[in-house]
């Protein structure tokens, strides 16, 4: 062992002949004496150190002994799960120190002291019992809310991407800010609240087909919970009472089984109504998501006619002139792609009776009903940001769009100066996002 040690400090091959033969020189050079020849090699250094692979380790008792020393003292503390990788970064200091130089071979060393363990691919534990998410679960027995780094610190050999993983995966665990979460277990529920709540989902979702979680009311249960948000108490509370019959995606609760997007929800929304402002819009979305992200206004786009700044109506209210429209769009667009905003004039458009033309109508014009040109913007806005273009052209997506306005514009290739020319024709709302691409695929138009 001593030999093994000095001269093999990262392993000996037993089947290597020249590892064998070096062996058996620094044998002699240490003892004085040389290995009698009879002796099997392979056999005798397994028998003092630990087999990793295609290499035996001088992992010697003492070694195992101190190792096991330290792990019987962190399960003391508390600890009960390992990754190895964890584990050996930690520890990599003492664990040079008797010649266990990898987390693999830790684990096999490992093995080979504590058997009655349970060991997995990444990590050990004390019992098959034991998993990631029963640790972090363990750190909220005397803390209702934690942030990440705090359960990082109570489980020092979980890595926080896998903490991380757990918490947003598991339904259990609750948002409650960036970085903060807690437990079903830790949210009290008032008993009127639960009475009602329960009433609330059950005829909401038999008449309509589902329930914000939004618009549930948890008044009673927000003194019980001094430290939880309003929207946390919801989230716990469906997935501690309601999980098990029905389903939350995105703030809209259905029935088990039931299949209902938001989308889905907006356009119905839409259609229901002949006339909606942009405020109405919002407020509803506000009440499905419990915030206003603007994700409606596409939904809106794709529906309704948006006839000025503040307001959508119905297909039925409205009747456009194609042919005439087409033609007076066609005046502008003397290439294949124009910006909105270029349309400065409306003076030979067609009468609409109801609806004075603006730059607003013109967009709804070529999203849905044009027949020779289309519109297309990075995310529907209320800016007037976006593009017109003749289908005609084939661009497959915005970014092809933008690179042939910037090939056909004098602007030079650079990333300043092509994101002020898109900013400022009206292309894009920030001078930041695709520009490099566009630059890609301009420059390759420009040569050709």
């Amino acid at each position: 062992m001593y030999v093994l040690e000095k001269a093999f400090p990262n392993g000996i091959r037993p089947n290597s002949r020249i590892d064998i033969k070096n062996f058996q020189k620094y044998f002699f050079q240490i003892n004085g004496v040389e290995i009698p020849s009879g002796i099997d090699m392979a056999s005798l250094l397994e028998t003092i150190g630990i087999r990793h692979g295609e290499k035996i380790f001088p992992v010697t008792s003492s070694g195992k002994n101190s190792l096991a020393n330290l792990l019987d003292h962190l399960i003391s503390q508390g600890n009960r799960l390992f990754y190895y990788d964890e584990f050996y970064d930690t520890h990599a200091d003492f664990l040079g120190q008797i010649h266990i130089s990898s987390a693999e071979l830790l684990k096999t060393v490992l093995i080979s002291i504590f058997p009655s363990c349970h060991y997995s691919r990444l990590y050990f534990s004390v019992s098959k019992n034991d998993s990631i998410e029963s640790e972090v679960l363990r750190c909220f027995n005397m803390a209702t809310t934690l942030l990440y780094e705090q359960i990082k610190e109570k489980l020092p050999y979980v890595p926080l991407d896998k903490i991380k993983q757990v918490l947003t995966q598991n339904g259990d665990f609750i948002w409650v800010s960036s970085g903060i979460y807690t437990h079903i277990g830790k949210i009290e529920i008032d008993e009127f609240d639960l009475r009602t709540i329960e009433r609330k989902i059950k005829a909401e979702t038999a008449e309509h087909g589902y329930i914000s979680l939004a618009a549930i009311d948890v008044t009673q249960s927000l003194g019980l919970n001094p430290t939880l948000s309003e929207a946390a108490i919801k989230k716990g509370l469906f997935q501690k009472y309601f999980a098990d019959r029905y389903e939350n995606r995105g703030n809209i609760i259905t029935r088990k089984g039931t299949i209902l997007s938001s989308v889905a929800v907006f356009e119905d929304y839409c259609r229901a109504h002949e006339r909606l402002t942009l405020d109405e819009l919002f407020e509803f979305e506000k009440e499905i998501y419990g915030n206003a992200y603007n994700r409606s206004l596409s939904v809106a786009y794709d529906t309704m006619v948006r006839v000025d700044k503040d307001t959508f109506v119905s297909d039925s209210q409205i009747n456009f002139n194609v042919e005439l429209t087409d033609n007076a769009i066609s005046r502008f667009v003397k290439t294949d792609v124009i910006p909105l905003r270029a349309v400065t004039s409306f003076t030979l458009f067609p009468y609409i009776d109801g609806y004075p033309w603006n730059l607003f109508l013109l967009e709804s014009y070529c999203r849905r009903f044009s027949k020779s040109f289309k519109f297309q913007c990075l995310s529907a806005n209320s800016l007037n940001v976006g593009a017109i273009f003749r289908k005609s052209a084939g661009f497959t997506d915005y970014t092809s769009i933008l690179a042939y306005a910037v090939a056909h514009s004098d602007v030079r290739l650079l990333e300043k100066e092509v994101g002020e020319f898109l900013f400022d024709s009206g292309y894009v709302a920030r001078r930041r996002g695709v520009v490099s691409k566009v630059i890609t695929q301009a420059r390759m138009l420009r040569e050709r």
